[in-house]
């Protein structure tokens, strides 16, 4: 069950016959070569203490990182011609065995551990001018050591690109467990899986704070939908609603407030309200229609949601005040769902029936300059990367049933993240770390 079939399904039913009581069992700033990938050499590291590990770990999760980046091509460590873990710093580098290979940018380094501190210091060396571009030293616990490799390789992006990349956050999830759904959260590159919730009901629709450290959430755990708060470092959960109502799609607007829809009998609402439950303000008027899945924009002037007041659902833009609702979806589709905005402001996704399955679409807020990013599978639930520059999204483009997967925002570079036999989906993409 994914976003389109819950707010739908699961409103309309809300909204037809009492509520649901019982749960059921950007612009990419490429500075060199214009969209070509960048041919990139990551060695083992010289490891300069008799305790291994690190210095293939750290290789080996920069090489993943930047090949799912969809900017680089990373080079086959079974064509290197220089040794592998060759000691001695960027000085020690016989560039001629790496422009042999085709090799642009050559990141190395050495790494040394002692009383379980790992300390590693890591170069990015421009093969072609025989010169050090980047140069990091960083000291952590040994079980740091993948954190170390996402943060150079954001580095690497910010040298080639001029923005920094995205290693290291994390991505929320729904998954099926028997016949319930829970919550899970992995690191952004698919892997470090764990769950979260242990609900036994549907545990839905997650959306992190803006700290990163909490997730608010959608659970039949009592048997009625209400939204919870669950801290994903202690797993301790927090209800925040307890009515008879449908409550869904909840977003942060700020640390202490929250945006979700509301079904009261006939009416599904745009709501608002501070976490501790205080503070509720409806931002839509009553006027019979179906009104979800509110997302608000950066800089909370605006929010973006679904409603069918016009006929089939479509997307809408409002003040965040709920003033002066415009429709934004003008495809030919009659059936648009699940917008997300943009962290620059810059552009909302959001899915439409179209081609005879759902598939993402992209555009400027007011509407223009539609694109679609896919034609392939079902795919649901987009949300943007804390750059703009991904969306990872609910998808069978990979066959069976849904996966969790990203592309860049033209449609490019598409890789899968998870493959469970149950299906995964609603993605929530966590904010960069402090």
């Amino acid at each position: 069950m994914v976003r389109r079939v819950l707010i739908f399904c699961l409103v309309l039913l809300a909204t037809c016959v009492g509520v649901v009581t019982n749960a059921v069992a950007q612009t990419d700033l490429y500075v060199r070569g214009a969209g070509r990938l960048i041919p990139l050499g990551i060695p083992k590291l010289c490891l300069k203490t008799t305790e291994n590990g690190p210095e293939e770990t750290i290789p080996t999760t920069m090489q993943k990182d930047l090949d799912l980046s969809g900017f680089f091509e990373i080079l086959d460590p079974k064509g290197y011609i220089e040794s592998a873990g060759k000691c001695g710093g960027p000085e020690a580098t016989t560039f001629s065995d790496w422009t042999a290979i085709g090799t642009e940018g050559l990141i190395k380094g050495e790494v040394s551990i002692e009383r379980g501190q790992i300390t590693a210091r890591l170069y990015l060396l421009d093969v072609q001018k025989q010169s050090v571009v980047i140069a990091k030293e960083y000291t952590a616990d040994f079980a740091q050591a993948k954190m170390i490799a996402h943060r150079f390789a954001n580095e690497v992006m910010r040298f080639y690109t001029g923005i920094p990349g995205v290693f290291g956050t994390q991505i929320s999830f729904s998954s099926r467990v028997g016949r319930f759904k829970e919550l899970f959260v992995m690191d952004m590159d698919g892997t470090n899986i764990r769950q979260l919730t242990n609900d036994r009901g549907l545990s839905l629709s997650s959306a992190w704070n803006p700290a990163g450290t909490k997730l608010v959430y959608t659970s039949y755990r009592n048997r009625v939908p209400d939204l919870f708060m669950i801290d994903v470092e202690s797993r301790s959960v927090r209800q925040v609603t307890s009515t008879v109502e449908l409550e869904i799609g909840a977003h942060f607007i700020a640390d202490d407030r929250i945006v979700f829809s509301r079904t009261e009998g006939s009416e599904s609402d745009i709501v608002v309200m501070n976490v501790d439950g205080s503070g509720v303000r409806k931002l839509t008027p009553p006027n019979r229609a179906i009104d979800v899945s509110p997302v608000p924009s950066p800089d909370g002037s605006k929010i973006v949601f679904c409603s069918n007041r016009g006929g089939g659902p479509q997307i809408y833009v409002m003040g965040s005040d709920g003033s002066n609702p415009t429709r934004v979806s003008f495809g030919a589709s009659n059936y648009c769902t699940s917008p997300a905005w943009s962290p620059t402001g810059d552009k909302i996704a959001y899915v439409c029936r179209a081609d005879g399955s759902f598939n993402i679409f992209v555009a400027n807020p007011d509407g223009s300059n539609t694109v679609q990013l896919t034609s392939s599978g079902s795919n649901e639930d987009p949300e943007f990367s804390p750059d703009g520059r991904y969306l990872t999204f609910a998808t069978t483009a990979f066959g069976g049933g849904f996966s969790v997967a990203l592309m860049k925002t033209d449609g490019t570079s598409m890789k899968r993240l998870t493959s469970s036999r149950g299906g995964d989906s609603e993605p929530a993409w966590g904010p960069l770390s402090k």
